[in-house]
């Protein structure tokens, strides 16, 4: 009985061994007989045919490329290597359209990395801007996708741009340039340490030749080192040419109140009419007037009233409510952290005419992108800072 025993254990110890090697050479020995193909520069579909005809499979991943939409730029295993039946190849496939070099705007000004990258297709979607103590303020420090290489001509860039080692001298003000001439006015750019844009022409008949009407960015707007400003001048009226300048308002007054003298009146209803009324109107009346039509003259009649005039208090409440209103204005606050290690303390304070005050504080985390609206009396200056440092500043006018 011990004899039959010990042969039943030998023979299941042999099946165990005999299974064990077939699942061995199933898994790990298979036989690889069958020969990768080329399909690169082929279509698609001719390619996941051809792969499949020979029991392989495809994997495809779309790349941007001049070449044809949907054509094989590549394969992850080369043409003539043996693998196993079900083997899965990469290819890499064309989604059509063009790529384009990227220019490399590290060291240029703000203005002038815009412009560049503008002019060979690109539109900026991020600009990051940090202290740093060895580039110079308004200077591109870094962009992304970096340069040399080639991307999808529609492709979006990041940049970041200089502070400054004091954090301060990204932004400048744009000066007044309303009544200079044309070189006093590209003076006046360059010194502020921005740039020159296109000059146009206005016709004027109140202001001699060659003198600043308008810019844009408008005078006292905060902007970045290098901005480019455009100014509009004026130039004299040709043959039969309407002045562009609106005329001033005591003359807009005066032809407005002309026009409105000589128009005939069909329905004799009261009618609120914003003139200056003769003396010898009621005073608590002046405003309100009527249009009574008496053969072919109109006359301008007191219209009675029973409304009680506002106390002068509450005329001086209702005043100082508007000034206050039109004083409080919006500052749009836009500031995404650069890349962190770790996260870092994050500080935005506001300085404006009633003082002092933190507008957001606590931990901020690699590439948060901050949104606030904040309202400000006067003008304002925002500033953040991350770790300890500042990193960021602006002004609002």
């Amino acid at each position: 009985m011990g004899k039959m025993h010990r042969w039943v254990v030998i023979v299941a110890f042999l099946i165990i061994i005999i299974c064990g090697w077939i699942a061995v050479s199933t898994i790990f020995m298979e036989k690889k007989d069958i020969v990768v193909p080329s399909v690169v520069g082929t279509q698609l579909i001719d390619a996941v045919d051809l792969l499949q005809s020979r029991g392989l499979l495809a994997k495809v991943d779309k790349i941007d490329s001049p070449e044809r939409a949907d054509t094989v730029i590549s394969q992850n295993i080369p043409e003539g290597v043996k693998v196993a039946k079900g083997k899965v190849l990469l290819i890499k496939v064309s989604k059509g359209g063009s790529i384009v070099p990227i220019p490399d705007v590290r060291g240029m000004k703000f203005e002038e990395g815009i412009k560049r990258l503008s002019e060979a297709g690109f539109k900026v979607d991020k600009v990051m801007r940090v202290t740093d103590k060895l580039k110079p303020a308004g200077s591109i420090i870094a962009q992304n996708p970096a340069a040399p290489q080639t991307v999808a001509a529609n492709a979006m860039v990041s940049i970041i741009v200089s502070l400054g080692s004091d954090g301060e001298g990204s932004f400048v003000l744009v000066p007044d340039l309303i009544g200079l001439d044309i070189e006093s006015a590209k003076k006046a750019i360059e010194k502020s340490d921005l740039s020159i844009g296109v000059t146009n022409e206005s016709p004027s008949a109140s202001t001699s030749e060659g003198t600043v009407l308008s810019t844009s960015p408008r005078k006292g707007a905060s902007v970045p080192a290098g901005t480019t400003i455009n100014i509009t001048v004026s130039r004299a009226l040709r043959a039969n040419e309407m002045s562009s300048e609106r005329p001033p308002m005591d003359n807009q007054n005066k032809e407005r109140e002309e026009v409105v003298r000589k128009i005939v009146i069909k329905e004799s209803a009261p009618v609120k009419i914003p003139l200056k009324t003769d003396s010898n109107i009621p005073a608590d009346k002046k405003t309100e007037l009527k249009v009574v039509e008496k053969g072919a003259s109109v006359e301008l009649v007191p219209v009675s009233s029973e409304k009680t005039n506002k106390s002068e208090s509450e005329a001086k409440v209702e005043t100082l409510l508007t000034d206050a209103n039109k004083q409080k204005k919006t500052a749009k606050i836009r500031y995404q952290t650069p890349p962190l290690s770790k996260p870092l303390s994050l500080k935005i304070e506001m300085r404006d005419s009633s003082g002092i005050k933190i507008i957001k504080e606590g931990t901020a985390k690699s590439g948060e992108y901050i949104s606030l609206d904040v309202p400000y009396i006067g003008a304002s200056t925002v500033m953040i800072t991350l770790g300890g440092d500042l990193v960021w500043q602006d002004r609002f006018n």
